[in-house]
């Protein structure tokens, strides 16, 4: 049963990368030998796929059509709101579903609690070189704020392009907040060295590279890098000859960052023998080589990227699974009609958000905005897990057509997935951040008024074993607390990492 389990969850992760789903495609995957055995075990709407006819598809098309024409209709709303208060990213009808009016039963006795947290987010513009270096002091270069004044000022805005590639350096972990700038010199000409004594171990011994392991990989590394990014400038132009005449490549041809990639994914595969190279680093890799612009320095920066999502690749896949479940209990916790939705459909799994979380959103947004995003989501400001509320606030901005208009497991995973590239990032910030109070909000709430209860029925208790002659009038005003106590909403241990605001890294 494990096994089906796994076998299970590896289908599911091959449908969630697909972008434009189709009954073609489901048949090509649920086809494969090594899928038949758990096609029962299926969503019924996978099932579907292989099953329905053409006017059932042509019905369940026009579904996704009227959906899509909804999403349109309602961003021309938004649009025109934005006209009309330009101040105001979020539609007034969004804000006024989350507003501080707007408490659920058990929240009422802390409405205008001057401790909870008001629901503001905001952004900014980004941080420019004068207020970087304004940072730190001049005779050093060490800096002399708080880390979080720095940690904000990304969040809020990320950085401009001109100091990008020092930003990054602190962010993922080649500088030390509390170095100095002679010492950073050395960290980089260390860094150097330890970088090029890692390379010879495949880049100058023959007998690693006649291999099986070392040409697998090297296969594996070659067809993915020459299919990364490839409209980006860096790696359009092939304009060397291909170093390898006998390479898996398609063209004869190459480029000098091509095959800085290459050998920074292969570098990696030996610098984490335990974890290899899989499927998806290329992806994460290329914006931050194009962005250090030198392969020694993309190589730290990426082993400071793969420090925190490394996990993500593992092969045992408890990672994705965890953050996926925490997800689904972020989305009931926050959202019980969009999770009965979801419930109803059989499209809790949430595989339609695997991608995203795998590699970041780096598919799902412009090259522009994927550096912007990482660099926000980095700076762990809120939480380390923010790229979850991230995701929440995409299913957010969305739910209202998700319910109304699509049944099915098929046409969430189809309407999702075609919303690659067509994702407004600062709105979506924005929805996640207050998302992310509304979240600490309700928390705090929930936590106080269990508390009081908790109070209330001791000190009931207490009076009771005292024999107070008011005791028969203090054991229904107990009863009635373990009452609302027991209707609270449960905070797991998974929604309760999320408010853990300690940086993942560095």
């Amino acid at each position: 049963m494990e096994h089906i389990e796994t076998v299970k969850w590896n289908v599911l992760e091959r449908f969630s990368k697909v972008a434009r789903f189709s009954r073609d495609t489901a048949a090509n995957i649920l086809e494969h030998p090594l899928a038949r055995p758990i096609v029962p075990h299926l969503p019924p709407g996978v099932n579907n796929l292989l099953q329905s006819d053409p006017t059932v598809e042509e019905y369940d098309a026009g579904r996704l059509y009227l959906a899509k024409w909804a999403l349109n209709v309602a961003e021309q709303a938004e649009d025109a709101a934005r006209l009309e208060h330009p101040d105001q990213l979020l539609s007034n009808n969004w804000r006024k579903r989350w507003s501080d009016t707007e408490l659920k039963p058990w929240e009422e006795e802390t409405e205008g609690d001057s401790t909870l947290p008001p629901l503001h987010a905001s952004r900014s513009e980004p941080l420019n070189a004068e207020k970087w270096f304004s940072f730190f002091d001049d005779a050093e270069g060490r800096l002399r704020v708080e880390i979080s004044e720095v940690r904000e000022a990304v969040f809020r805005g990320g950085v401009e392009d001109d100091i990008r590639i020092e930003v990054w350096k602190f962010f993922l972990g080649i500088y030390p907040w509390d170095s100095s700038r002679v010492e950073r010199d050395s960290i980089l000409e260390a860094k150097k060295k330890e970088y090029l004594d890692l390379k010879r171990e495949w880049w100058d011994d023959p007998e690693v590279q006649s291999s099986s392991n070392y040409k697998e990989q090297k296969c594996r590394i070659e067809k993915d890098v020459i299919r990364t990014d490839r409209t980006i400038s860096f790696f359009a132009v092939e304009d060397i000859p291909h170093p390898d005449p006998l390479s898996s490549a398609s063209s004869t041809l190459t480029n000098n960052h091509l095959e800085s990639m290459k050998a920074i994914l292969m570098t990696y595969n030996f610098y984490k023998k335990d974890l290899g190279y899989v499927q998806g680093m290329s992806d994460l890799l290329a914006p931050v080589y194009v962005v250090m612009r030198d392969e020694i320095t993309a190589f730290w920066a990426f082993v400071g990227f793969m420090n925190r999502v490394e996990s993500n690749f593992y092969r045992d896949q408890v990672s994705m699974r965890k953050q996926l479940l925490t997800l689904d209990h972020l989305i009931q916790f926050m959202d019980p009609r969009l999770y009965k939705h979801l419930q109803k459909t059989e499209s809790l799994n949430l595989f339609f958000c695997f991608r995203w979380i795998l590699i970041w959103f780096k598919r799902e947004f412009k090259w522009d905005d994927v550096l912007y995003l990482w660099e926000v989501l980095w700076t762990d400001y809120l939480s380390p897990q923010f790229h979850l509320f991230f995701a929440l606030a995409i299913l957010d901005k969305h739910r209202d057509i998700i319910m109304e208009n699509l049944n099915q497991f098929d046409e969430i995973l189809k309407y999702v997935n075609e919303l690659s590239m067509n994702i407004r990032l600062d709105e979506t910030l924005l929805r996640a951040e207050t998302l992310f109070l509304q979240f600490q909000r309700m928390v705090n709430a929930i936590d106080r008024k269990r508390l009081e209860n908790t109070k209330e029925t001791s000190e009931g208790v207490r009076r009771r074993k005292g024999k107070d002659p008011a005791s028969d009038e203090e054991g229904e005003t107990s009863s009635s607390s373990n009452t609302t106590t027991a209707k609270l909403p449960v905070v797991s241990d998974l929604l309760r990492e999320l408010l853990n605001n300690e940086s993942s890294q560095f």
